[in-house]
């Protein structure tokens, strides 16, 4: 066993998955912990709810070539946070969990989550810059906001604040003063469409959705390509060995024509950036766009970062409407890298996974 100095401990939330081993990223965390043995450091997967505080030990899956093994290991002094939250319930019982780890002086986080997307907004919404690239959003608590929304904007996009992969995001278009269209995606991430003729039916529909969840309320921007697909960019920033914000990759998630979301999750397709741009732009245009582009990867990590803390990686989602218009559509502390895995851009995959074993160990070592 290694010393502390060279641990690195990934904390997952899984439930009760009789899996082997019983957490999803399997094949991230596997290439993360050989890429740790080519730098020196020790990279095992562990459950927060499952620590041993009086003796500061945790059960731990450790991956050994060509299988996971579990074992009973020292809580580390470095955490690389990569739990994922189905729902509120499950966020709720990893909390005080969590929590006690982050407020623990003996452990330092990779970077600490951020909080939900209207959380995220706020945050953005304070750099007078940024700004100007974000699409009107609020927060939905009762129907009557929406109503109120969709007298200023025919067409509004409401989306669970915490969710991830297009799940529970629906297009609500009023039709005529009294009838609604619905389309998007179910909370278990199925499509569908609806039309209610009441605004009545509507607000029991809306009240009903957002009981159990938070909600954001946007306006719908059209993020299409020219043949109907909703698209958008995927730019993953990370931090690398020397401690300095880095832009690993982009790339372009496109979604099925009849479909309000580009996630991969939902039927999308991954896309080389550049070769998108030369496809649907001018010159000019893909210019103008690639310039926007690089500005905000510039100035958005950073400036998350003076305000809400220590962070190791962020997703950006860009979304371009058909006025050439770039916006950011999410910022996402724990984003996924599968995007780059079927675009076949190796080398973005491998930084991808060097760079928080670089930076890990840039901590450790300082």
């Amino acid at each position: 066993m290694t010393d502390q100095k060279n641990r690195l401990g990934i904390m997952v939330c899984y439930g009760n998955n009789q899996k082997h081993p019983p957490f999803k990223e399997q094949s991230f965390f596997e290439q993360l912990t050989l890429e740790g043995k080519k730098q020196g450091l020790e990279v095992f997967i562990f459950n927060p709810g499952r620590i041993h505080w009086k003796t500061r030990t945790v059960p731990a899956w450790h991956y050994h070539h060509p299988r996971w093994k579990q074992q009973t290991v020292p809580l580390p002094h470095l955490i690389y946070d990569r739990c994922y939250y189905v729902n509120a319930r499950h966020y709720m019982k990893y909390k005080p969990h969590v929590q006690k780890i982050t407020q623990d002086p003996q452990i330092r986080l990779l970077g600490r989550a951020l909080g939900g997307k209207y959380q995220t907004y706020l945050i953005l919404k304070e750099h007078p810059e940024i700004r100007t690239y974000l699409p009107e959003t609020k927060r939905l608590t009762h129907a009557q906001e929406l109503f109120s929304f969709l007298r200023k904007h025919t067409r509004v996009l409401i989306k669970p604040n915490g969710g991830s992969h297009g799940r529970g995001v629906v297009a609500i278009e009023q039709i005529t003063p009294s009838s609604f269209l619905l389309k998007g995606r179910t909370k278990f991430n199925q499509p569908f469409s609806v039309q209610f003729q009441t605004p009545v039916r509507l607000s029991h529909w809306v009240e009903q959705t957002i009981r159990d969840t938070r909600y954001i309320l946007q306006p719908f921007l059209s993020l299409n390509t020219p043949d109907g697909r909703p698209f958008d960019v995927r730019i993953l920033v990370q931090k690398n060995g020397q401690k300095q914000w880095e832009t690993t990759g982009l790339a372009i998630r496109t979604g099925q024509p009849d479909s309000i979301t580009s996630n991969l999750h939902g039927g999308g397709q991954a896309l080389p950036f550049q070769p998108f741009l030369k496809q649907h732009y001018t010159p000019q245009e893909a210019a103008k766009i690639f310039s926007t582009i690089h500005y905000l990867s510039e100035i958005v990590p950073p400036f998350i970062e003076s305000r809400h803390g220590p962070l190791v990686e962020l997703g950006i989602d860009i979304g371009i409407d058909e006025n050439k218009d770039v916006w950011i559509i999410e910022v996402n502390s724990k984003p996924g890298r599968s995007v780059f895995l079927k675009t076949g851009e190796l080398e973005v995959r491998r930084r991808a996974i060097q760079f928080p074993i670089q930076y890990a160990n840039a901590l450790l070592n300082s």
